[in-house]
């Protein structure tokens, strides 16, 4: 988000008269007049800076649907926040877990959409079948265009494997990190709690529905 035109402007505006000030004063020996202009250029560089902070604040990613430690279903229905990314960016959900080995992995479950300063993801998975009572960091992370490309178009088939699939054509799953890999940011997070007993998966849920 680049910041209004008027804004700069009149930045530009007092550094220019700040200048003017500190040249007479120095052409006229005028001591006074020189602190007086130092002073003025150092008040204007704490106004660019206090400026240019609120900027930075004003646009930063912040999830606002859910607290911490709050108790969620295995199927978050959405998540939302506000604030705005660079020109190019996007922002995706990561769902951060341990796995068999105990070491912690982060799924980048969804895309989310984002318009006018507000953000939101729909249907977000936490956890598996069997992880009830479980803590999760849910994470929203800067992804630059690449990579945002790379995580859109690659899914791991789990057809053949051995470990706990769904039907033939729905094995299909995102890739997990550990850590977050180049071209991300994350930038806000809230640590969850799964409910408990058994729930079905945002997939499950849909299939339901379509039954009715």
């Amino acid at each position: 988000m680049t910041p209004a035109p008027r804004f700069w402007s009149l930045q530009a505006e007092a550094w220019r008269q700040a200048w003017r000030n500190l040249r007479d004063a120095w052409d006229g020996r005028s001591r006074a007049g020189l602190w007086v202009t130092l002073g003025a250029v150092v008040v204007v560089i704490s106004a660019l800076i206090g400026a240019a902070n609120w900027w930075v604040a004003r646009d930063a990613i912040v999830i606002t649907s859910l607290e911490e430690g709050k108790e969620v279903p295995r199927c978050l229905p959405s998540l939302g926040g506000t604030g705005r990314l660079a020109q190019g960016h996007h922002l995706w959900i990561t769902v951060q877990f341990r796995d068999r080995n105990g070491d912690s992995r982060s799924l980048f479950s969804r895309r989310a959409v984002m318009s006018n300063g507000k953000w939101h993801a729909e249907k977000v998975d936490v956890g598996g079948a069997r992880q009830a009572l479980s803590s999760y960091t849910i994470t929203a992370v800067d992804v630059d265009r690449a990579t945002d490309s790379m995580l859109r178009s690659t899914m791991v088939d789990m057809s053949f494997s051995e470990a706990e699939t769904q039907a033939e054509g729905k094995d299909l799953w995102r890739l997990s990190f550990e850590g977050y890999p180049s071209g991300t940011h994350p930038l806000a997070e809230v640590t969850v709690t799964r409910a408990g007993g058994s729930q079905s998966s945002c997939n499950e849920l849909t299939d339901m529905a379509r039954q009715e």
